[in-house]
């Protein structure tokens, strides 16, 4: 690996297209190119959603807090943001001729759009995932001024390997045979169950369709290394930033940001989980500032007098450089009382978790601390004229899990994030810097950035004034003398029952 130029340099002035902008890595994409590039412009890619239009979703985007440090130190950058009205399920990626004319002068592109759900119907999944994928790639193809296409991938695009190396693997299936079977298949309900019979099973060694899907997508990409210069970039579960644009910054109340969010409101009171494993992350700062390194590591890889003859492939992976496993992390977490050093305003039951391997005490749990208070709580928000909504974030958080139960039992290994020790080494001192990832991961260490990713689920994420926060403290300090207290009658009735049943 090489990188010619610091990387700000290597995209200056440059014309890029995003898909999926409006994601967790788009946005993050977007805000850092604007904010140490200084490209000329960047296109992305919106459909009409909730009768929004393109350039009305991008007015709300520039409005994501994301963007306040590119907001208060350079403002203007946000003027080079253009929406191209478009869908990746479309043949074409549904551009008309005045897009595909303005856009003519990209020169990267970074196909980030997929959907992102476990459990999605394999019809969809394959549209979007596979079919998405080569529709970018179609339009790649008529841009004459082309340098890179990078494909944002995953880490777990091939689950049934122990150990994941930064290299293309070959799929069980014929992407375009997958393709062929939309068409040809009409019936939803016989398509899906070739995904859920194990009997006649098509995604064997996949645990849903959305690692399949993009297993199959880089497949394709693989297949037109030589017409185009490609690359695949597989970050790990993206969680918040460690520094970019502010430290802990909590990106999304969407996946794992969410759940913790709602272990920090009292409602996920439990996590079924393995004692030994290592959840794989990748911070959001770091995933993207390699991305961008390892684009122009590929750029120069394809312009050497011996051009790459296998598919360029890249990992974002924290597993050498985070010791702890998770159960750890979160116990530390609540050891160190960092849930009452930050409580939510927006808050049902006492922060913390409950962390097993035990299936049969996972559903105890849910029905005894979460199922039991969320009917209740909804039963009061009812008899007041409000319409009940706990019982069915519980529902929604227990499935989330119940998809993610693959991941959750599995340790994946692997040599980490690729060529780390180059780019921290590269890019120190500048917009770029790494350094954090310089050294393994201390209690101390991981104590400052989860205060600061609690910090910014309260701010960014919850909308709640950090004024509140005393307010907070306050409140959950009479919660627990609240539940003190419960625990103490409990104990009293159960005692006396005891007394008066044997001695008396």
């Amino acid at each position: 690996m090489s990188l010619s130029m610091p990387v700000g340099e290597f995209f200056e002035n440059s014309e890029i297209f995003v898909t999926g902008g409006s994601g967790v890595v788009g946005k993050a994409l977007i805000e850092k190119l604007l904010r140490s590039c200084n490209v000329r412009r960047i296109y992305v890619l919106m459909r009409t959603r909730h009768h929004l239009g393109a350039e009305e979703r991008l007015q709300k985007m520039r409005k994501a807090h994301i963007f306040h440090v590119l907001r208060k130190e350079r403002p203007e950058q946000l003027d080079k943001l253009v929406a191209i009205s478009g869908d990746v399920s479309l043949p074409g990626l549904g551009l008309d001729q005045a897009a595909k004319e303005l856009m003519s002068e990209v020169t990267f592109v970074y196909h980030c759009a997929a959907t992102v759900r476990f459990d999605e119907p394999l019809r969809k999944a394959l549209r979007l995932n596979v079919g998405g994928t080569l529709e970018a790639i179609k339009f790649a193809q008529t841009l004459k001024n082309l340098r890179m296409f990078m494909h944002v991938s995953t880490f777990f695009s091939n689950p049934y390997l122990e150990r994941v190396e930064p290299k293309h693997y070959s799929s069980p299936m014929d992407w375009r045979t997958c393709l062929r079977l939309v068409d040809k298949i009409q019936d939803d309900d016989l398509l899906d169950a070739l995904t859920r019979n194990v009997h006649s099973r098509i995604i064997v060694g996949f645990p849903n369709t959305y690692t399949f899907t993009k297993n199959l997508a880089e497949s394709l990409i693989n297949d037109y290394r030589e017409q185009l210069p490609v690359v695949v970039y597989r970050p790990s579960i993206v969680l918040f930033a460690v520094n970019d644009p502010s430290p802990g910054f909590a990106p999304s109340l969407m996946g794992a940001m969410g759940l913790f969010s709602l272990v920090g409101t009292g409602i996920l009171k439990t996590v079924y989980l393995g004692k030994n494993i290592h959840l794989d992350i990748t911070p959001q700062d770091i995933g993207i500032k390699s991305m961008l390194c390892y684009t122009q590591s590929a750029y120069n890889s394809y312009h050497q007098s011996d051009p790459p003859k296998d598919l360029l492939v890249f990992q974002c992976s924290s597993r050498t450089h985070i010791p702890h496993t998770f159960t750890e992390m979160a116990e530390q977490m609540d050891n160190l009382s960092l849930w009452e050093a930050m409580p939510f305003q927006k808050s049902l039951l006492l922060p913390g978790c409950h962390y097993t391997d035990k299936r049969w005490l996972y559903q105890f749990l849910v029905f005894t601390k979460q199922i039991l208070p969320a009917l209740l709580v909804d039963m009061l928000l009812s008899l007041c004229g409000r319409k009940p909504v706990v019982l069915g974030i519980v529902r929604k958080a227990y499935l989330t899990l119940e998809v993610m139960k693959p991941f959750m039992f599995n340790n994946y290994l692997s040599p980490g994030t690729t060529n780390v020790k180059y780019l921290i080494d590269y890019n120190r001192g500048t917009d770029f810097e790494m350094g954090t990832y310089e050294y393994p991961v201390t209690n101390e260490l991981m104590v400052v950035k989860c205060q600061d990713m609690l910090q910014s689920i309260r701010h960014d994420l919850l909308k709640e004034d950090p004024r509140t926060l005393e307010r907070s403290k306050r409140i959950l300090r009479f919660k627990l003398y609240f539940y003190q207290a419960i625990r103490l009658l409990l104990v009293y009735k159960v005692l006396k029952f005891l007394w008066i049943y044997y001695f008396t």
